[in-house]
């Protein structure tokens, strides 16, 4: 019995990652990805069928599989892959440190959603059909199925908003929307680094507030998404391996292990330097390009402007904001602008 429960658990980190995977090509389409900022409500019904569904489209395919290749499991604890794979979301949510931030409500309509159609598709389905693959002398059912399939595609697409007809306004249309949970993670985070680093960092910004913004918001970005137990894993895997890779919570590139305290000094220095050197030429789009040398990704620029929008609207009044962040406020104010101008 032990090995069949580490099957289903390899299994269920197999349905982890497909689902992610599934998830990341359907994202441009409406599919609700995980981000520090987006929270899109368009394309419900194509998030509901890849989150709730997805998981039981697996199970029955996995099922049929077992079956067919008389591996020696028993079908009627199938169902534990779902189980295995719900506790691997959740554990993921609370190792990320994201259990603040995430739609809980959401995520339970989801997950609960996940477990009635498990449950009924292993007692009325699974457990109760002797062969699960089809019969293709027989296939009136599969035809209707399809078509179907179809009609919530076509349909699903054309319930999207229009398209629209500039660089300019596609941007604005895909504006990210910071909500209240996610602005209180940024504050509080940008509160705890300071606390943390801003004798480190201080010295290197040499009074310079907006810089010193970016490098904070660059940290609260990098720390959502490399939180300290993946990092912990990446210096690991440097040790036993040497490969260069990022590391640090400002992940710079090193192929030896480096602390966090150095990442930060690393990073810092090279950004202070590019920006230096982009003050000179008193170049357009001076903090986007100073985060594009620290990441070219152009959602990952957006993220970073919008975090240090947030920073600045609430520690700042609106008389420091307008002498203070003149700058970066022009530059967030024509965010979209900027991104087509890269």
């Amino acid at each position: 019995m032990n090995w069949s429960i580490a099957i289903y658990f390899i299994l269920a980190i197999i349905l982890f990652y497909i689902q992610n995977w599934i998830g990341s090509k359907s994202y441009s389409r409406g599919y609700i990805k995980f981000s520090l900022l987006d929270e899109k409500d368009e394309a419900l019904s194509l998030n509901f069928m890849i989150k709730a569904v997805g998981p039981t489209v697996y199970l029955i395919i996995t099922s049929a599989l077992i079956q067919y290749s008389n591996i020696p499991l028993n079908l009627d604890k199938v169902i534990w892959i779902v189980y295995f794979y719900l506790l691997l979301r959740v554990s993921v949510i609370y190792l990320y440190g994201r259990s603040r931030i995430v739609n809980w409500p959401r995520i339970l309509i989801h997950y609960l959603a996940i477990l009635v159609f498990a449950t009924i598709i292993q007692k009325k389905f699974i457990s109760s059909i002797d062969v699960l693959l089809p019969d293709f002398s027989e296939i009136k059912n599969e035809i209707w199925l399809l078509i179907i399939l179809f009609l919530y595609q076509v349909g699903n697409s054309q319930m999207g908003l229009p398209e629209p007809s500039s660089d300019r306004e596609r941007g604005l249309a895909y504006l990210p929307e910071l909500i209240p949970r996610k602005r209180k993670y940024i504050q509080r985070m940008y509160k705890k680094l300071q606390d943390k680093y801003g004798a480190l960092i201080n010295p290197i910004s040499q009074g310079d507030i907006q810089f010193e913004i970016v490098v904070y918001s660059i940290l609260i970005f990098e720390n959502f998404n490399r939180p300290p137990f993946i990092r912990l894993i990446e210096r690991i895997w440097t040790r036993i391996s040497g490969n260069e890779t990022s590391m640090g919570i400002m992940q710079v590139k090193t192929n030896h292990v480096i602390s966090d305290e150095e990442s930060i000094e690393i990073g810092a220095l090279s950004l202070k330097k590019e920006y230096d050197e982009l003050r000179k030429e008193d170049r357009y789009g001076m903090f986007g390009n100073v985060i594009k040398y620290h990441s070219p990704d152009r959602k990952y620029i957006r993220q970073v402007l919008f975090i240090s929008k947030a920073i600045i609207d609430h520690s700042f009044s609106k008389e420091e904001r307008k002498e203070k962040f003149k700058d970066i406020y022009s530059q967030i104010s024509n965010e979209f602008g900027l991104y087509f101008y890269y």
